[in-house]
């Protein structure tokens, strides 16, 4: 037997009346619809935000931490910042090495950066300070390292992979910028440029006692400029 069209079914028991649906919030034209998360939304602002941060916070502190092999960015970003401090104050400014390399152009740009300071640098290497970053410990106004440190003299890698018209006049271009490096690592630690040049050659290893003796780290407190800077 059929039921007509719109009656309806009693059952028993009874079942109990459904809560009604909760109203909907008013859509605001101005207010754009908010995106649902997306994965790993959470720590994406800890992860991007940190390193940020932290520089930020080291800056207040007038310091500057590197580490790893410099590349043409963080560069850029080292050199803005020690031109900050030094117009924004007299007091030294604290460079961190933290197992430091550069390439030619990286350890010459920050060396010029370091040469026109007015603030005096404090550096302090720790790790492996390697081939031409070495040169950035040598030309603060202090310089010392932790006691686990070394610092390992050799030179800086020539570009490869150039075609063939053009590896003579960069292969030139890379002696000449190499040899500027030694003769300013030279004067800074005050040995004689041939000698540091064959010491680079032979990739000599120096332990931190080495190295001060060597004259790339102080025994004493310094006063004034490295020699070969543009105020000796």
């Amino acid at each position: 037997m059929s039921m007509p069209i719109g009656s309806s079914v009693n059952t028993f028991p009874p079942l109990p009346p459904q809560p009604p649906d909760p109203p909907r919030p008013r859509h605001n034209p101005w207010q754009p619809d908010a995106r649902p998360p997306g994965p790993g939304a959470a720590s994406a602002s800890v992860v991007i935000g940190g390193p940020d941060w932290l520089a930020e916070r080291l800056l207040d502190q007038r310091q500057i931490a590197l580490a790893g092999e410099l590349d043409p960015e963080t560069v850029n970003r080292t050199v803005a910042a020690l031109g900050l401090l030094d117009a924004s104050g007299d007091a030294p400014v604290l460079l961190r090495l933290s197992g430091v390399s550069a390439d030619l152009d990286a350890a010459l740009t920050l060396v010029d950066a370091l040469d026109l300071m007015g603030a005096p640098v404090h550096a302090t290497s720790l790790g492996t300070l390697t081939g031409a970053a070495v040169t950035i410990l040598a030309v603060a106004d202090r310089r010392v390292a932790g006691r686990h440190s070394a610092i390992h003299l050799c030179e800086p890698r020539a570009p490869h992979g150039i075609p063939g018209r053009e590896v003579e006049t960069l292969a030139a271009e890379h002696a000449r910028r190499l040899r500027t490096l030694q003769e300013r690592l030279a004067a800074a630690s005050g040995r004689p440029v041939d000698d540091l040049a064959a010491d680079m050659r032979t990739g000599r290893l120096l332990s931190v006692d080495e190295a001060r003796a060597y004259g790339l780290l102080d025994s004493t407190e310094p006063s004034g400029r490295r020699p070969g800077g543009p105020e000796s």
